[in-house]
């Protein structure tokens, strides 16, 4: 027997499959090897496939749940929620799937079907359905739908043995056509009651739509999936049109209509895996009540509605009213959780109630959980639920003479604003936040003021001048009112509060911020740090000007390198947000970033990833004399991350110099030839990089066809392996994905004879190129195109300010018995402001 040792004792019989060293040990007497196990369960359920789920893991997960050691039930919890995500029929991972060939054919079937009907939008389906069952003394309705997605809901028809609904009509365009639909039959028992009872289902594939026929019948089943006697679903008219789709689809071959089975992975799940979760939630360690309760939401994801409502909302109910203070916790966080998945009905007539019910529990905790789940809850039921039922309750635990819970409302404050209508219930939280800032209780106060910054962006239009006001006290009120750790929560909302008030507009934002770029704490530097190229965007070049260069200028010289960072990550779009002859300036401060930058080369990085915006800034006298020189530098950096940042960045420049003046990409392109021909391969490389971005880099110039292109053909038979090895794994690719260029017939034969190289390694990269090795260039090629993109939209931003600006101009003047006009609005502000975007 071949046994591996590893330290701690952990042991493994390598003569022994993953499967029965599951089985094997799981339950060894040395705790870090069932934890090591344990952890193994899902990895090894993608591959065995169901049956081997079924029968060997499952039942061994019933015993593993009570070990002695939390860490081993811990990691069972985190296993649980993947495996029913694998045993789910919707896992296209599965070993099962695979070996279904049934399933290759339809796939096949419905691709040729979706082409057709994409090429018909007015495709669609008419159905009119009917129910027999022994016996009916309430009211029926069918309801259908697809992933969660209703395409019809029938009337209510009442004390009738067999109803039978109208006709109605489902367009194709609203079905997908790779996943069932599900059509569930429902009950009330009187009018005017407000749940439904379940009473049967069946899941219908589309490929059967197109051959059943008038009178067919399908049996209902229960939640499981398994017929019942006498419950019976038929199609009395069913209608495809237009008619010649039923023509095609005859033609297609579609496989025979399988009839109801019983589903043995939803048995797992639910017989097995929820009855294994629910221990789990009531384990006396947190850790794995959370764990736990993380599984359960994800078992939700793949259950339908009706599995949802009978297992898993059992499940949160019976936590809800345990008498257990910590089951409590756990159904609040349930509740939560699950919302997004349960829909805004059942968050209404479910999830809204019991919530409640645990917010007016007698215990702290659980009324402070409960709290903690408004919010969720409330954006998904929607404002009429949360104003009716869920903000009463909200105000008054705002009230709670527990500290700790009106500190769990303070941080659910911006939540529920964001749940409600602000022009309604503005006022109503701005009083709210008034009795925060006044609390007794300083934990309280801080969380109120922490919040506040995000409330305002949230209520907008409608947050009054008091909560502004509040906010620019801020500054003043730390360490006497509140910690002054909320200064740093003012300095990091900062942009958001002044693209919603208006910076311009408030005098009090301006003296706010002064009073910020004076605090010498390290985290508000950094905060504004990083933020200053947003706010210059929000304000206006001469705003900038005037009240953001001399913190930007301080910063830069910043005596910590994160805040540096932060500043010199946002330069481009700072400097682009000045006028032209300020922006100008910057040249030179960006050539003393990179030059005193010998011992932290990532600040040459990020001034390398912004070449492609100073290439676009500048005047051309300046990009000419000064970036083109900082690029053909970091070209030469001696950290090879920099040198390829730099080295994309070489279509862009281009670019730029040719719409400018053709004549002057001559020092580009003689740039260029010097990396081609260089002795040095490291050089080559980095040339076969440039030539990477510029191919896949939209571009009007012929400069590729002309001058480069005869420098790349000489790569192929570089007598450097490596540098060949860099064509297969950079150029290749590219050629074969297609470019923003037609590759010339020289290089499709030179790439043709490297596919038949004798030499192994060229030969495997020639063939075999991964994604991974095109990934680090994708990325910065992406992140230059985007980087443009948002420059572009901020110039045009700035435009449209400008534009709106002259219309407030041009407006005719107010008359003379007419109040004192108001103060300059925010546009007429960044007109008077305003200068050109480029240079």
């Amino acid at each position: 027997m071949n046994i591996g040792v590893v330290r701690n004792g952990f042991v493994a019989d390598e003569t022994l499959t993953e499967l029965q060293r599951i089985e094997k040990y799981s339950f060894h007497t040395i705790a870090i090897t069932r934890l090591a196990y344990v952890r193994r369960i899902s990895d090894c359920a993608g591959k065995v496939g169901l049956d081997a789920i079924v029968k060997k893991l499952v039942p061994l997960l019933d015993k593993i749940l009570r070990d002695t050691e939390k860490d081993v039930r811990s990691a069972l919890a985190e296993q649980l929620g993947s495996l029913a995500e694998i045993i789910s029929p919707e896992n296209s991972s599965s070993a099962d799937k695979k070996k279904d060939e049934p399933n290759d054919h339809k796939e096949q079937a419905l691709l040729e079907m979706t082409n057709t009907i994409k090429e018909t939008p007015e495709s669609a389906i008419k159905l009119k359905l009917s129910i027999q069952m022994p016996t009916n003394k309430g009211g029926l309705y069918i309801k259908l739908s697809q992933q969660k997605n209703i395409l019809h809901e029938t009337e209510i028809i009442w004390e009738e043995t067999s109803p039978t609904w109208k006709e109605f009509k489902i367009a194709f365009q609203d079905i997908e056509m790779k996943h069932p639909m599900k059509l569930v039959c429902w009950a009330k028992e009187e009018k005017g009651q407000k749940t439904s009872d379940f009473l049967g289902m069946c899941m219908i594939e589309i490929s059967d739509l197109f051959q059943l026929q008038s009178d067919s019948s399908l049996p209902l089943c229960n939640r499981f999936n398994v017929p019942m006697k006498d419950m019976m679903l038929f199609f009395r008219e069913i209608e495809i049109t237009p008619k010649r789709l039923s023509a095609v689809s005859n033609d297609v071959n579609l496989p025979p209509i399988k009839s109801a089975t019983k589903k043995k992975e939803h048995k797992a799940i639910t017989h097995k895996l929820i009855p294994c979760i629910q221990k789990l939630l009531i384990d006396e360690d947190q850790e794995v009540r959370e764990k736990a309760c993380e599984a359960l939401v994800k078992v939700a994801g793949v259950l339908d509605e009706v599995e949802v409502q009978t297992n898993i909302l059992t499940v949160v109910l019976l936590l809800a009213h345990d008498e257990n203070e910590k089951h409590k916790i756990i159904a609040s966080k349930l509740l939560s959780s699950l919302a997004k998945i349960l829909g805004p009905l059942l968050c209404s007539n479910f999830c809204a109630p019991e919530l409640l019910h645990l917010a007016d529990d007698p215990k702290v905790n659980v009324r402070k959980a409960a709290v903690q789940s408004f919010g969720q809850i409330a954006r998904v039921a929607g404002y009429e639920v949360s104003k009716k039922k869920l903000l009463p309750s909200f105000r008054a635990l705002a009230k709670d003479q527990v500290w700790s819970v009106r500190k769990s409302v303070v941080e659910q404050l911006v939540e529920m604003a964001a749940a409600s209508d602000t022009k309604e219930t503005s006022q109503m939280f701005g009083a709210m936040f008034e009795a925060f800032a006044n609390d007794a209780s300083r934990w309280v106060r801080n969380s109120a003021f922490e919040v506040l910054g995000r409330l305002i962006h949230t209520l907008g239009d409608h947050a009054s001048k008091s909560l502004i006001s509040w906010y620019c006290k801020i500054p003043a009120l730390a360490s006497n009112k509140i910690d002054q750790e909320c200064t740093f929560f003012c300095a990091y909302n900062f942009p958001a509060v002044c693209k919603t008030v208006g910076f311009a507009r408030t005098p009090e934002l301006i003296s706010t911020f002064q009073q910020l770029t004076t605090d010498t704490r390290y985290p508000v530097r950094r905060a504004l740090a990083f933020s200053l190229h947003e706010l210059a965007h929000i304000i206006g070049p001469r705003m900038t000007e005037k009240y953001l260069v001399a913190p930007f200028n301080k910063y830069l010289k910043d005596g910590t390198n994160e805040v540096r960072q932060g500043v010199i990550q946002g330069m481009g779009y700072f400097l682009a947000s000045l006028a032209p002859a300020k922006r100008e300036s910057y040249t030179q401060e960006i050539w003393t970033i990179v030059r005193n930058s010998q011992r932290s080369w990532r600040f040459r990085e990020l001034i390398a990833k912004q070449l492609p915006i100073f290439s676009q800034i500048f005047s051309h006298k300046s990009t000419k004399d000064s970036i083109l020189k900082l690029l053909s530098y970091l070209f030469r950096d001696e950290v090879a991350v920099v040198r390829k940042v730099a080295a994309m960045a070489m279509p862009h420049f281009l670019n730029r110099l040719y719409k400018d003046d053709a004549e002057s990409c001559a020092p580009l392109l003689a740039e260029l030839k010097r990396f081609a021909e260089s002795k040095t391969y490291k050089d080559r490389q980095l040339f076969v990089f440039m030539c990477e971005a510029i191919i896949t880099t939209p571009s009007t110039t012929p400069l590729f066809e002309e001058s480069i292109l005869p420098l790349l053909l000489k790569i192929p038979s570089d007598p450097i392996t490596n540098v060949k090895i860099s064509f297969c794994k950079h150029i290749v690719p590219r050629l074969r994905q297609g470019t923003s260029l037609v590759a010339p017939e020289s290089l499709k034969k030179i790439v043709a004879e490297m596919e038949g190289e004798k030499e192994s390694d060229i030969a495997r990269f020639v063939n075999h190129v991964h994604a991974a090795d095109l990934k680090r260039s994708d990325d910065i090629i992406q992140s230059n195109l985007e980087m443009l993109s948002d420059l572009v939209t901020r110039a045009k931003e700035q435009k449209e300010r400008e534009m709106q600006a002259e219309l407030d101009q041009k407006a005719p003047p107010a008359p003379k018995s007419a109040p004192a006009p108001p103060p300059k609005s925010e546009a007429k502000v960044i007109l008077e402001n305003a200068v050109p975007f480029f240079a």
